[in-house]
């Protein structure tokens, strides 16, 4: 279950539709169900964020200081050119509003076996616990 966590100071409910949208697309293109890929956004105010002992964006909320720090977690198995070839697609899907060039992008490799979405067996009560 790719999962992709946007974390920015902008906040604009139609742009993180339309980024949702197209990095599921992206995902359905390489074999994965859209229903298994999440898109994520959290308020991430950009005087909390410092590159060095700067802010990356003032209190004024101008554009040219929005930036976005991204985590994609995915599976182990992808390698560096598939990792690589998603954080070009996210750079692009965010580059509508957010300039590349502040587009802070890391990816947490996992097991795909740690992953339990809710209709999953797992979310079955068990006799162990009742």
């Amino acid at each position: 279950m790719p999962t992709t966590k946007v974390e920015t100071p902008l906040a604009d409910p139609l742009f993180e539709r339309e980024v949702a949208k197209r990095l599921s697309f992206w995902w359905r293109r390489q074999g994965v169900d859209i229903n298994h890929v999440i898109t994520r956004f959290a308020d991430l105010p950009g005087d909390r964020v410092f590159s060095g002992p700067f802010p990356l964006a003032g209190a004024g909320g101008d554009p040219a200081e929005l930036f976005a720090v991204v985590t994609c977690v995915v599976s182990h198995d992808r390698d560096p050119a598939f990792r690589r070839e998603y954080a070009r697609t996210v750079r692009a899907a965010l580059g509508a509003r957010i300039p590349a060039d502040r587009v802070f992008l890391s990816f947490e490799p996992t097991d795909p076996a740690d992953h339990f979405a809710p209709g999953d067996t797992w979310a079955e009560p068990s006799e162990e616990i009742l």
